[in-house]
């Protein structure tokens, strides 16, 4: 006769540490930030072709805390979002890696391209790119492509 044990699993919130990136790989993902009711389907056949996972986030979503979970390689946010504008997310992603490839999409407002320009240098941020929500899909495969190869994904050329 063999007898089974049981086992209790209790459920903690234990602490996990994270690990610098060095260690582990970043993962090959772009966070859009984005109003629902906004057309991403280019974005995501784009990403798709490129073997890229699409992370979009809800304007409700607290992205502070989704960027270290998440590790994207890139984040694209809509300079005019709801609850979470391009200068919110700028501030979050200077917050949480400086060297945070950022596309903000706008309507080309010239003022609202110096702010932009303002805020980065005040954040220190190093990579934001500003492209018209309605540029060509030559604009996102660029910002996809150089995202890409720097989050060690060389295959990616440049178009």
């Amino acid at each position: 006769m063999h007898h089974i044990d049981t086992t209790e699993i209790i459920d903690r919130g234990w602490p996990v540490a994270t690990f610098d990136k060095r260690i582990i790989p970043a993962h090959h993902s772009v966070l859009v930030v984005r109003n629902s009711d906004r057309n991403s389907d280019y974005l995501n056949y784009v990403c798709e072709f490129l073997d890229i996972v699409v992370e979009h986030v809800a304007n409700s979503d607290d992205l502070r805390s989704m960027l270290p979970m998440l590790r994207p390689m890139a984040v694209i946010a809509d300079l005019d979002g709801e609850s979470q504008d391009g200068f919110h997310v700028m501030k979050v992603a200077a917050d949480y890696d400086r060297s945070m490839p950022v596309l903000l999409l706008t309507d080309n407002d010239p003022a609202l391209l110096g702010a932009i320009d303002a805020v980065q240098e005040v954040w220190g941020l190093t990579r934001v790119v500003t492209a018209a929500a309605t540029a060509g899909i030559g604009t996102l495969v660029d910002f996809v492509c150089h995202a890409a190869r720097d989050a060690g994904r060389p295959r990616l050329m440049r178009v």
